[in-house]
């Protein structure tokens, strides 16, 4: 049996120091996003802030001499079921500031792969402050060719009600001296008004409308239901503002169907901010098994029409990228080199099968059940068709439970 779930949960929580609340119970109710980013943890790298069900990717500031605690710090909890599709960007920024991850299109049934962005841009004042506008910019540059954008979190931006697009935005240049001065490929900007409670503006604010205009990402505070007037996300002895934000690619918005700012609490100065987005992702019921050490495989069985199936499967745009990006692969000579490589290889079979071939769901020898591909066959004419002509794909971080 296949459910289909057709949202992923995002959130972004400045925590002003996450101390002892992993042990709030009213703290962990607030971790329940597919993805839950916090900022300005206060710690360093380890596992003792581990929540049930979830895995935790972390980075931090390095210690100052002499400071009793870490400062910044980036902690993001991961549903299990959704790491096979979420990819750590380690290299992606070499700021202290900002994480990067890439949620899979395959795995997620999105039209393009998502890069997110969990970023805490600092004060101007701070000395941990490193032109972060600028450098997000660069990374920006380099990750919109392969996919589309999702900025979130503490930006430390006051922007007003001011545009994050060209006003009045035409083709009409073109015919200024009768030359081309835009590309061919030049999009317009499509005017698309938002609401702030927080009417000021500040530097860091003119600097994020500045990148907004040249990446092409659009604020998502104040335009979407759950947040349609803009609410306020930081709270201080001299009054409240608006510095949390969700950024995505133009092209994005149209799949993000909510918005939320949620209330203030006492767990922090900053509110929780969190989006869903439009997704589709297959999750297969679990398999019961009498001894759990059998894991669950996919298996598919050549047919008559899978000649012709394969090789219109080796002329797909995605299943060329695949080839061509294990092509390019830097392997590591070491076991991680070489499971990564390995686990490329897979995806590109299995895709290949998933097209090409019938396919059946398995969970050792004790059981077989057909999943994607209902037949009326029997268990000895299945482990017969196993045993001749079929071949099995298997995938050792799925066990049956």
């Amino acid at each position: 049996m296949v459910s289909r779930k057709e949202q992923l949960s995002i959130s972004s929580w400045n925590v002003h120091g996450l101390g002892d609340k992993i042990d709030d119970p009213f703290f962990l109710n607030n971790i329940k996003s597919d993805i839950n980013i916090l900022l300005e943890t206060w710690k360093g790298e380890c596992e003792e802030f581990k929540v049930k069900g979830f895995n935790l990717i972390s980075k931090c500031r390095k210690k100052k001499k002499g400071s009793r605690r870490y400062s910044g710090g980036i902690i993001i909890y991961i549903r299990k079921e959704y790491m096979k599709g979420i990819s750590y960007l380690k290299d992606a920024s070499l700021s202290e500031n900002r994480l990067w991850l890439k949620v899979d299109k395959y795995f997620f049934g999105l039209s393009d792969d998502i890069y997110i962005c969990a970023s805490y841009i600092p004060p101007v004042s701070s000395t941990h402050f490193e032109n972060d506008f600028i450098m997000l910019d660069h990374e920006l540059s380099t990750l919109s060719n392969r996919g589309k954008i999702l900025v979130i979190g503490d930006l430390n931006s006051r922007t007003g009600e001011l545009p994050d697009y060209i006003k009045n935005d035409s083709l009409q240049i073109n015919n200024f001296d009768g030359s081309d001065l835009l590309p061919p490929d030049y999009a317009i900007d499509i005017e698309n008004k938002r609401i702030n409670q927080d009417k000021v503006l500040n530097t860091h604010g003119k600097n994020l409308l500045d990148l907004c205009l040249s990446s092409g990402l659009r604020i998502v505070n104040g335009r979407l239901l759950g947040d349609s007037l803009g609410y306020y996300t930081y709270m201080s002895k001299n009054g409240f503002s608006t510095v949390d934000f969700a950024l995505v690619s133009e092209s994005l918005l149209s799949s993000v169907q909510y918005f939320k700012t949620n209330d203030f609490t006492y767990l922090s100065d900053h509110a929780k901010i969190g989006l869903f987005l439009k997704c589709s992702i297959n999750e297969n019921t679990e398999f019961k098994l009498d001894n759990n050490k059998w894991k669950s495989i996919n298996t598919y069985k050549w047919t008559e029409q899978s000649k012709n199936l394969v090789i219109n499967a080796l002329s797909t745009d995605y299943i060329r990228e695949e080839i061509i990006s294990l092509e390019i692969l830097d392997i590591n000579k070491t076991q991680d080199g070489v499971d990564e490589a390995v686990e490329k290889l897979t995806d590109i079979l299995q895709n290949i099968s998933e097209i090409a071939c019938k396919k059946f769901f398995g969970s050792g020898i004790d059981t077989c059940q057909i999943a994607d591909n209902p037949m009326d066959q029997s268990r000895d004419e299945f482990e017969s068709s196993f045993e001749t002509d079929g071949f099995v794909i298997s995938h050792p971080t799925n066990k049956a439970t």
